[in-house]
């Protein structure tokens, strides 16, 4: 009880500071101008702002941060972690730094139901929409990160988006040339070393740029291994005549990860927390020509092969590469028209899972392309061997918005058009293992190096092409009335994606078959903001949004038929499982806004037509999609923020979410999953924040605590894990400067403050769901996995201009 009473009590003090800092119990200054947006220079040490909560003008729910707050935080850290205080979202990372990923839900949408941006460019996974935050920025290159709660923009070049989007801006680069460099030390063995060039204004001052590099290591917390990254970014400005302007981005990333274990409750109470993936090293049975020899119950592989999958750590790792380049080209025709063209292209490759696998030579006739040559040169095709096989996917991402914009006296008026043509290759190919446990090609981009069958085309475990070709033709209508105290928005866009899927022969779906599917969906919005007085303001907003299926869907269609000479023939192909998401958000909400307060809240309720859930089950890794039939969430949100003293400052946010599941879901012919009237998993029903912080002219010193509630973790809510709280804390002293050496500043943070320990749900890329953590008639009992927290990790960082 103890326990409870804590987490009780906290939820208690943040409700507290939204009654007793009311906006109605205190006569505030209300000078200032309501709706701005201000995003504040990351060299202003003396603002009170904690950068948390902006002045909005949007009639739907938003909220963002800016570089005043992520100035402060970790410098390894992803975006994800940067937002984790905002209402309604609810994120978790592996291992404190940022740099292994993690999850994010908001107002219960999943990660890949939600729309992500930068610069205005998606970067969801083309085919499946997943989203993985360490893969994309340096937190030290962000200006702000905002988040749209259930609604996504009218212009948002998202479908695969039914529950908002997020967006990520880069700074633009300094006017004043600029060399910084920064250094990071930290719990287990961080280093981050980070430099960065700014031109200032140069070509009659009409152009500027920055260029950063950045190179980061930390080892895992827990078992073998850790991470190594990557990171350079490019940013220009090119100023026009007439507010005309262009602006270029390019970042490139190449990281290794290695994978941290996620857990049963069975296994973390047999192994403890800390249990991890093993450290034996494969290695192959000497090979006996005519004798069938399987490396996998080779007597010294008996500690990777026997036990709970006790696999390599080496070869739980994921490799990827990428890059994302961004053009934003804005040209005023006239002084109330304008133009806007940004193009983008995205290119991704990378490989993960669990690459230690086994592969089977054979070469009789019934075999899928004469079966695999001999691996291990023993001289038959006998063996069942060790292989380095990862799931590999490339993408290339080319697309284009483009808009015009008109200006009327009381009224503006915005169309547009975006597509892109996604190309992106899935395969699985197998690598061999040497003597002395290395793989012959780790990254799985080399052809030569890949296994082979006997007709010579490589082993592939799945091998498919998906063409994505998206569009959307976008309107919107702004009208100010009554004196600008009324602001009516009315939109519209018809969004839709075309998937041409082709499926080669492979081991796990050795049909050859080919698929077009088409989904489309008309997606109207309305919002409406009432200005009370000039410090009060309040708005409603309702938009219909899509998610098409993930391409995951379109995999292993054919069953039955046999193969024949090495070749697949017969079987039955059944359509794809699943049908387009589509969700209506309805949003009703009050702002007040003054020079030392600023407050948003809104109610909220989401109306679901075919919610796609994933059941996935980590013993046999399948997934497979359902549409779980219509559902419903409702709730509220609050955040605040509220400048004490000038030099005391706070931030508060406050979420509750209840969700129904309206039906239960087919199961097998006979059977049902019951998840009718169940909530959705890891989406708790409450989720509160809290950031205080006090600045002085060249120090400052924050501390905050998020609360996260008790979630289910299957779909029929027979598991669950309970709420609980983390705190993080930071401190910073600028030094002075003299002639060669500008603002050095010292930084010091610590996370997971108290060293609590908690569990969070290992779901994929967000909607891969458990089902059921014990039997329900015939259907059998699939345990859940979870991560264990990090513990207190801290981290110091010296930052100086040159």
């Amino acid at each position: 009880m103890k326990h409870k009473y804590k987490v009780t009590r906290l939820s208690m003090l943040i409700s507290g500071l939204f009654i007793v800092a009311s906006p109605f119990a205190y006569a505030v200054d209300t000078t200032t101008e309501v709706g701005k947006v201000t995003v504040q220079s990351q060299d202003s040490g003396q603002s009170t702002s904690t950068g948390l909560i902006q002045a909005e003008e949007s009639p739907k729910a938003r909220s963002s941060v800016d570089r005043t707050y992520m100035d402060k935080q970790q410098g390894t850290s992803n975006p994800y972690q940067m937002i984790g205080l905002l209402p309604g979202v609810n994120t978790y990372d592996q291992d404190g730094t940022g740099l292994f990923g993690g999850n994010i839900r908001v107002r219960g949408f999943n990660s890949d139901q939600l729309g992500f941006t930068i610069n205005g460019a998606p970067v969801n996974d083309s085919g499946n929409f997943a989203v993985y935050p360490q893969e994309y920025t340096d937190s030290e290159n962000l200006c702000d990160i905002y988040v749209t709660q259930g609604s996504t923009d009218t212009e948002a070049p998202h479908v695969g988006a039914t529950g908002g989007n997020i967006g990520m801006n880069t700074c633009t680069p300094e006017d004043a040339r600029r060399f910084r460099v920064e250094t990071i030390i930290g719990s287990h063995n961080l280093r981050k070393y980070y430099a960065r060039v700014d031109s200032g204004k140069i070509l009659n001052d009409r152009f500027k740029f920055f260029i950063s590099y950045s190179k980061t290591q930390v080892d895992k917390f827990k078992g073998e291994g850790g991470a190594d990254k990557e990171h350079t970014d490019f940013n220009s400005k090119l100023t026009l005549d007439n507010g005309s302007y262009i602006d270029t981005a390019v970042l490139y990333n190449t990281a290794i990860n290695n994978n941290y274990r996620s857990l049963t409750k069975a296994q973390i109470a047999q192994y403890g927390t800390n249990y991890d993936f093993g450290t034996q090293m494969p290695v192959h049975q000497p090979g006996v020509n005519g004798t069938a020899q399987n490396d996998s119950t080779y007597a010294p592989n008996a500690g990777i092969s026997n036990g709970p999958k006790n696999l390599y750590y080496a070869y739980n790792i994921n490799p990827f590469d990428n890059w994302l380049a961004t053009m934003n080209g804005h040209f005023q025709i006239t002084p109330k028209s304008a133009v806007d063209v940004s193009p983008y292209m995205w290119y991704g490759y990378g490989t993960g899972g669990n690459e230690l696998q086994t592969i089977t030579e054979g070469n009789a006739s019934t075999l899928l392309a004469g079966g695999v040559k001999d691996v291990n040169k023993d001289g038959d095709t006998k063996d069942t061997v060790y292989a380095y096989e990862g799931s590999v996917t490339k993408t290339y991402r080319p697309g284009i918005t483009t808009k015009f914009t008109q200006q009327f006296d009381d009224q503006r008026v915005m169309f547009g058009y975006w597509f892109e043509r996604a190309r992106q290759q899935q395969t699985a190919p197998y690598s061999a293992i040497a003597a002395n446990g290395v793989p012959a090609d780790l990254w799985l981009n080399n052809p030569t190096d890949y296994l082979q069958n006997q007709n010579g085309s490589a082993v592939e475990y799945r091998n498919a092409m998906t063409i994505n070709t998206g569009r959307s033709l976008f309107a919107q209508d702004n009208i100010n009335l009554m004196q600008d105290k009324l602001n009516v928005q009315l939109g519209a866009r018809y969004s839709g994606i075309e998937r041409n899927f082709t499926n080669e022969p492979s081991q796990s779906s050795p049909a050859f078959y080919t698929l077009d599917k088409e989904y489309t969906s008309l997606l109207p919005s309305l919002g409406l903001r009432y200005q009370l007085d000039q410090a009060d303001s309040v708005f409603f907003n309702a938009t219909k949004n899509f998610k098409a299926p993930g391409n995951f869907s379109y995999f292993n269609l054919v069953s039955g038929g046999s193969i024949v000479n090495g070749t697949y023939a017969g079987g039955t192909m059944r359509d794809v499982p699943v049908d387009k998401e589509t969700s209506w958000n309805f949003d009703l909400g009050y702002r007040y806004t003054s020079d030392k307060w600023t407050f948003s809240s809104s109610i909220y309720y989401i109306d679901f037509k075919n919610r796609i859930a994933t059941s996935y089950n980590p013993d046999t890794d399948t997934n497979t999609d359902f549409n779980v039939g219509d559902a419903t969430s409702k709730g509220f949100e609050l955040e605040t923020g509220y400048a004490i003293t000038k030099n005391w400052s706070m931030y508060a946010s406050l979420s509750y979410i209840k969700s129904h599941m309206d039906s239960d879901i087919p199961w097998t012919v006979t059977s049902t999953l019951p998840t009718a009237g169940k909530e959705f998993p890891d989406t708790p029903n409450w989720l509160s924040g809290l950031n205080l912080q006090y600045t002085e002219a060249n120090w400052y010193v924050f501390s905050q605590a998020k609360y996260t509630g008790k979630r289910y973790s299957t779909l029929v809510n027979d598991d669950s894990i309970g709420g609980y709280v983390t705190t993080s804390a930071g401190a910073g002293y600028t030094f002075e400067s003299n002639n060669w050496l500008k603002k050095p500043t010292l930084k010091f943070n610590v996370n997971n403050m108290f060293d609590r320990n908690y569990l969070s749900l290992s779901s994929g890329s967000g909607s891969q769901f458990t089902s059921n953590a014990y039997a329900i008639g015939n259907i059998p009992a699939s345990a859940p996995s979870f991560y264990v927290s990090p513990p207190r990790t801290f981290s110091l960082t010296l930052v100086a201009d040159f």
